[in-house]
């Protein structure tokens, strides 16, 4: 079994943290770069999630995601960057954080309508090549983890990234961004990194 990344939407549909375990090629730092951090997208205005009074995602809305900002990040922290693997057989980062959460977006409301339990069905998607493992936090939270192609579940280990590293150093930490509308930042915080990275890398 190998895991190959990590991402975690918040409750705005927005990539605010991803890990690599495959260590992607990073780009270049430069003046612009900023490490662990997703900006806000430049058309916040036309690029909002579809989401209920309350923040969190409308499920009877069945339009498709929207954008995910660019990410600009510290090549020498090894994360991603947008365009940063154009050429290079591989998607900009921010087209395939839009992919992948189109497609747990999508999936998870044809799952949940077919499904008589009034309780989230939607667990994981496998494939030839990969796996995707899915886990919706009673926050909002969206885990995604791509693994490779297994018949056992990874949710217990996002559940237990959920339980462990995010709750002591994100949502018991005042200092620590955790909502993308408001802060403008993604998940920046160095020991919650180092604790997931050990996590998967120990999967």
């Amino acid at each position: 079994m190998v895991v190959y990344s990590l991402y975690i939407y918040d409750r705005h549909c927005t990539c605010c943290f991803y890990a690599d375990v495959t260590q992607r090629v990073a780009p270049e730092p430069g003046p612009s770069t900023l490490p662990f951090v997703l900006p806000p997208s430049s058309n916040s205005s036309s690029s909002q999630p579809n989401t209920a009074a309350n923040g969190s995602l409308d499920p009877s809305d069945d339009r498709p995601p929207y954008d995910v900002p660019d990410a600009h990040v510290n090549g020498a922290n090894g994360a991603m960057s947008a365009g940063a693997d154009k050429g290079k057989g591989r998607l900009a980062f921010d087209e395939e954080a839009k992919l992948v959460y189109g497609v747990v977006f999508s999936l998870r409301n044809m799952v949940n309508k077919l499904s008589s339990r009034g309780e989230e069905s939607f667990h994981s998607l496998s494939t030839s090549s990969y796996k995707l493992h899915y886990l919706r936090t009673p926050t909002a939270y969206h885990f995604v983890l791509l693994s490779s192609p297994q018949p056992t579940s990874l949710r217990p280990l996002l559940r237990q990234i959920y339980t462990g590293p995010f709750n002591e150093w994100i949502v018991r930490n005042p200092l620590a961004p955790v909502d993308t509308a408001k802060d403008g930042k993604g998940i920046d915080n160095a020991a919650f990194r180092r604790a997931v990275e050990k996590s998967l890398q120990s999967a």
